[in-house]
């Protein structure tokens, strides 16, 4: 089987290394513990607590699995980023509502639901914009200029405007005064984590439908570290025996 791999295939066929896999996961479940802390502010075991902590911990118990094996859990760990990236914007969602209902005291039902509508319906755009993009090799385009490009840059400004605008209004309307800073901080990690969502379990969706090009590109894919060496080191003596075999073979040529 051909190695040569497409574009939109070095896009998804993009792993992180399995030496960075352990680093990833704590730096990754210590973002995602800021928003828990904040949901363990008075009342402290809330309904806004036990979502987010309960999403925190399967993250981790799932991080600590992957982290046992990680040269056997390169694609697994794209799958842990996607899922990883849904749960991140969870937490963050439940830090918002903590912050607006026990803190600042919020009484309306309507907030909270429409603060959850604007997370799905950014949802469903990034993944629109997503796949369109994919479509239109816009991520190809967008590493040959060296730029994020212009649609990216249009997404999160809508984006951040958009809850931006939302909150100016929630703290009118709701007298939030400055809660609104903090929830707007949120926002930004909640956007980041539905971005991972979007683009990674994309990846993996797309690993799983070409794992035999991937493994004809990547063949040390799953291997330990010890063999990965191996092969490496086999690899690096066949590319020296051949130059060698050229040079005798140009001695006979010249003795005749």
């Amino acid at each position: 089987m051909s190695t040569k791999v497409s574009e939109e295939e070095q896009f998804h066929f993009r792993l992180i290394p399995a030496e960075q896999i352990r680093g990833g996961i704590v730096c990754f479940l210590f973002i995602m513990l800021i928003p828990v802390l904040v949901t363990l502010a008075a009342p402290m075991m809330s309904v806004y607590f036990y979502v987010a902590a309960g999403v925190w911990v399967a993250m981790l118990l799932w991080g600590l699995g992957l982290s046992t094996d990680p040269y056997r859990a390169e694609v697994s760990f794209v799958l842990y980023l996607g899922i990883y990236g849904l749960a991140l914007a969870t937490a963050c969602q439940a830090a918002i509502l903590k912050m607006m209902y026990d803190m600042a005291g919020v009484d309306s039902i309507g907030y909270g639901l429409s603060s959850v509508g604007v997370m799905l319906v950014l949802l469903v755009a990034f993944y629109l914009l997503h796949v369109r993009a994919l479509q239109q090799r816009s991520y190809q385009s967008m590493e040959r200029n060296g730029s994020i490009g212009k649609a990216g840059k249009a997404a999160f400004l809508l984006a951040g405007i958009g809850y931006t605008g939302y909150y100016i209004i929630v703290a009118v309307a709701g007298d939030l005064g400055g809660f609104v800073m903090g929830m707007a901080a949120f926002s930004v990690l909640l956007l980041l984590g539905l971005y991972m969502a979007v683009v990674f379990i994309h990846r993996y969706i797309f690993i799983l439908n070409h794992m035999d090009h991937l493994k004809a590109h990547y063949p040390v894919l799953g291997l330990p570290k010890e063999k990965r060496n191996a092969a490496y080191l086999n690899k690096m003596n066949q590319g020296n025996k051949a130059p060698a075999s050229q040079r005798k073979s140009k001695k006979r040529r010249g003795s005749l």
